[in-house]
């Protein structure tokens, strides 16, 4: 062992005084560092993006639906935190060249219209935010557009004055209408919808609901069968990024092959001398793989520490707003990236394992000859 540490440790230390060694070198560190850098950003990106799509989903609509009334009550059914009739619809707020979706609700604990005195005007709780970037505030009136499909023009403008304002986790603004007034503009039909404590386990509580409510059978979805075609477009895409990005660490592999190639090639009289004076082939083998495979990780771990610290930075919402980029427009707060401890092990052991075979073939192809052969051509 005192044999193989010496040799690696000498062997490793003059590639970098040696000038027709240390390009190669360079070249070797520098391509793992970008491939291992490159492959662990990007797919931290995809698995950030796809999470906080997820969460998004899960803050925004409903984790299961029901199209019919359940005979029984879904009280005594775990994993649901509420469960309500529900209406739902769209609009367009239009104010000169701006255009801004809106969602339409129906909330049963809105107060009854005992007080509207005018049946043209509607009464809603409008999303703070809205409010705010419109310099609009309680008790104010505004315009929004809805579908009409009983109307020869198939839309029409209604007038709504804010009964109050609500903080509200969508990502488009929500206007909540009593039930009385949403039927008369939101023109889908109602529906239940239930929250569930660990959306994770929604085919688990389907089951639950259909034990007690066979009826229900065709008429209950949860929201990973309605985003399943969502989720497995994005699955696709990383999958494609992962495969694509993969073959910057085999392009990489080809150099660390190259550069071991050359240093055999620089040592074969060195080699030769030892194998005389008695050497093992496997000690040679060993001094040989364990010197491209140093070269290599110190790639690997200069590529995974920067990608480390970047995923940590750009994790961090002061980041975003000191580098002013505006994430609006996706629906999502922050930078869509998350340090993957699974991506981060997949990567790395693929990364080693082809370093291994690209720093072992070489050497193996050269000692792998009669042995008597191998000292005379190398002695000549």
């Amino acid at each position: 062992m005192k044999f193989i540490y010496f040799l690696t440790k000498k062997y490793l230390l003059s590639i970098f005084t040696d000038k027709t060694l240390r390009l190669p070198a360079l070249i070797s560190i520098i391509s793992i560092f970008v491939s291992v850098f490159s492959l662990l950003i990007v797919m931290f990106v995809m698995k950030g993006f796809e999470l906080k799509v997820q969460n998004k989903i899960l803050e925004n609509f409903p984790h299961i639906i029901l199209s019919n009334k359940p005979k029984n009550n879904l009280d005594n059914v775990e994993n649901i935190i509420s469960y309500s009739n529900s209406l739902q619809g769209y609009g367009a707020y239009i104010d000169g060249d701006k255009f801004e979706l809106i969602k339409l609700k129906a909330q049963a604990n809105i107060n009854t219209d005992s007080d509207i005195d005018d049946k043209n005007i509607y009464y809603g709780n409008v999303s703070k935010d809205f409010l705010l970037l419109n310099n609009l505030v309680k008790n104010d009136y505004f315009e929004i557009y809805i579908p009409s499909p009983n109307t020869l023009k198939k839309i029409k403008k209604i007038k709504i004055k804010i009964r109050d304002e609500i903080d509200n986790s969508e990502s488009i603004p929500t206007i909540y209408f009593s039930y009385s007034q949403a039927k008369n503009i939101i023109f889908s039909k109602e529906f239940i919808e239930i929250k569930l404590y660990d959306p994770f386990k929604s085919k688990e509580t389907i089951n639950s609901i259909l034990d007690q409510n066979n009826h229900l059978k065709g008429q209950i979805v949860d929201w990973q069968t309605i985003n399943i075609n969502l989720f497995n477009i994005m699955k696709l895409e990383r999958l494609s990024l992962g495969i694509f990005l993969s073959f910057l660490i085999l392009i990489a592999s080809t150099t660390i092959y190259s550069n071991t190639t050359s240093m055999i090639f620089q040592r074969k009289s060195e080699i030769a001398t030892l194998l005389i004076l008695g050497a093992k082939k496997n000690y040679i083998l060993a001094v040989f793989v364990l010197v491209s495979f140093a070269l290599s990780f110190i790639g690997y771990f200069f590529g995974s520490i920067l990608a480390t610290i970047l995923t940590n930075l750009l994790a961090r919402q002061e980041i975003i707003e000191i580098l002013d980029i505006n994430l609006t427009f996706y629906g999502i707060e922050g930078f869509p990236i998350i340090f993957s401890y699974s991506y981060f092990i997949i990567i790395s052991l693929f990364t080693f394992f082809m370093i291994s075979i690209a720093s072992f073939l070489p050497t193996s192809f050269y000692l792998n000859k009669n042995i008597d052969e191998l000292i005379m051509r190398d002695i000549k």
